[in-house]
């Protein structure tokens, strides 16, 4: 696969995020729109509450070029939801097309100890409170914006053999203008990965849960990439303009 191309997938894959509080979660469905060097590509972001407080969250997404899908994603991931921390049961990335790749994790809590597997590789990794996955991590960031924690936007994920530490900060406020219209916006940035060298930035709408509605990427070659909502509902509501609101409440 060209190195654009696999660059522009995987963050395709990886960071499309819709972001709910944990306290006050509720269900969404969310479709986007990306671009890139000539790569379109669509996504569709869930989340699903299950029985016994556990909750689903996945993406599932096709990259297209010239018309054509060459490459098909999905990603799920399952939690609990926990008084002060989110406890993540289970990661699966299954990418499929013109490459092909699979990982997974599952965490035994019990045991103090996660198996993650790349490709066939396994590896197991200790477990310590707040260990996260690419998915859940998302969904913690968001719970600490709402709770207004944003001094230290600090997660360890598990990524292959090891733990990466992410590190986000809040940029501000913005209307910003979008396919469904004006939308109240709080924007963050990813400030530091291991090995980074992209400049990524985030905007999740305040009057809808803080669903995402934008991405910027730019990396060092120059290579840019943007995803953009097109629509959709939270909690049964279709997501409109902050000039149509009816009662939505936050």
């Amino acid at each position: 696969m060209k190195p654009f191309l696999k660059t522009a997938i995987a963050f395709y894959l990886i960071i499309f995020e819709s972001f709910v509080s944990a306290q006050q979660a509720v269900e969404f469905t969310a479709n986007y729109k990306a671009s890139t060097n000539g790569i379109g590509a669509t996504a569709i972001r869930k989340l699903e509450i299950l029985e016994g407080g556990l909750y689903r969250l996945s993406n599932s997404i096709e990259a297209s070029l010239a018309g054509q899908v060459i490459a098909k994603l999905i990603q799920i991931s399952e939690f609990h939801l926990g008084a002060e921390h989110l406890v993540p049961l289970s990661y699966n990335y299954l990418l499929t097309g013109i490459s092909t790749e699979a990982s997974s994790i599952n965490y035994d809590w019990d045991a103090g100890l996660a198996l993650s597997n790349e490709n066939g590789e396994n590896w197991p990794i200790k477990l310590t409170t707040g260990v996260l996955d690419e998915l859940s991590h998302q969904f913690a960031l968001r719970q600490q914006i709402k709770k207004g924690n944003t001094d230290t936007l600090e997660f360890q994920l598990i990524d292959g053999d090891e733990i990466e530490l992410h590190r986000y900060r809040l940029v501000g406020k913005e209307v910003l203008n979008t396919a469904l219209g004006k939308l109240n916006s709080t924007q963050i940035e990813l400030a530091q990965v291991k090995n980074n060298e992209r400049t990524t930035k985030i905007w999740l709408a305040d009057d809808w849960q803080y669903l995402l509605v934008k991405i910027e990427q730019l990396d060092q070659s120059g290579l840019r990439i943007k995803l953009e909502l097109e629509s959709a509902t939270v909690s049964g509501n279709k997501v409109v303009p902050m000039l149509e609101l009816t009662g939505f409440a936050n």
